[in-house]
């Protein structure tokens, strides 16, 4: 077998090797660009695994480039000026991913300048030290820190589209989700939820918008992922994984 041969051949495998979601992102490098801001409690909830099935699902739809980054450094960097949204989905409290007071600053004017931003479950998670802005830009926030105290609980929810002309809802119906809900969130001022569920008596919303100064917020507090292998990602229902690649291209106003 010649040398070409077998260069060529090894070449063919290595293409071969190239992961789908980078694929997508080689054949249409036009589109939004995403960072998408992970880690977190590793022990609790599968941040990582959900990144990167994220991720994967973004770039296969051909209209979104997306970075994975754990250090929230790069929020007080120039490098954010490469990116049109933020995803978050990890919940920051502890110690190691905490976000520092100059983060929180720069990410916020970073939303407010026109930029977006996607919450997904315990990235709503308050901090002790969170600034009150947050409370401004997410509409909302899970806090044991003031009244009410939010709850969780997890089981099958039937999750109900209550306004089906948003392009973020757009050919969803109402389906059943095995989740974990967050209920009691410590509420601004009043939401307009695009999809809420029933439970212990009460409607609770779990998906919505915000306008935070010139950016585009969509804040959805589903999407559970625990820890560990073999572990079921809420995001890889077909509806709450459309609900959220909607979200993010209504975010990107693609």
């Amino acid at each position: 077998m010649s040398y070409r041969l077998v260069l060529r051949l090894a070449l063919v495998s290595l293409i071969g090797l190239v992961p789908q979601a980078a694929q997508a992102q080689k054949k249409n490098p036009a589109g939004a660009a995403v960072l998408l801001l992970s880690g977190g409690l590793r022990e609790h909830h599968g941040y990582r695994d959900q990144a990167f099935y994220l991720a994967n699902a973004l770039e296969n739809t051909g209209k979104h480039r997306v970075t994975i980054v754990e250090d929230a450094a790069i929020l007080e960097t120039p490098a954010m000026e490469k990116y049109n949204l933020v995803i978050v989905l990890a919940d920051r409290r502890d110690d190691e991913f905490k976000f520092t007071i100059p983060q929180q600053k720069a990410l916020l004017a970073w939303v407010k300048a026109g930029h977006g931003y996607v919450s997904i479950h315990a990235a709503d998670n308050a901090a002790k030290d969170w600034i009150p802005e947050w409370r401004e830009m997410l509409g909302a926030v899970f806090s044991h820190v003031g009244l009410p105290d939010s709850k969780t609980k997890k089981g099958v929810f039937e999750i109900k589209i209550t306004n089906k002309e948003h392009p973020i809802t757009r050919g969803i119906s109402d389906f059943k989700l095995n989740d974990e809900l967050y209920y009691s969130l410590q509420v601004l001022d009043k939401i307009d939820p695009l999809a809420t569920t029933e439970y212990a008596g009460q409607t609770w919303p779990v998906a919505w918008t915000r306008t935070y100064g010139k950016g585009r917020v969509f804040h959805m507090p589903l999407g559970h992922r625990d820890f560990g292998p073999g572990k079921s990602d809420p995001l890889a229902d077909p509806n709450l994984g459309k609900l959220a690649i909607q979200g993010v291209d209504w975010v990107a106003g693609k």
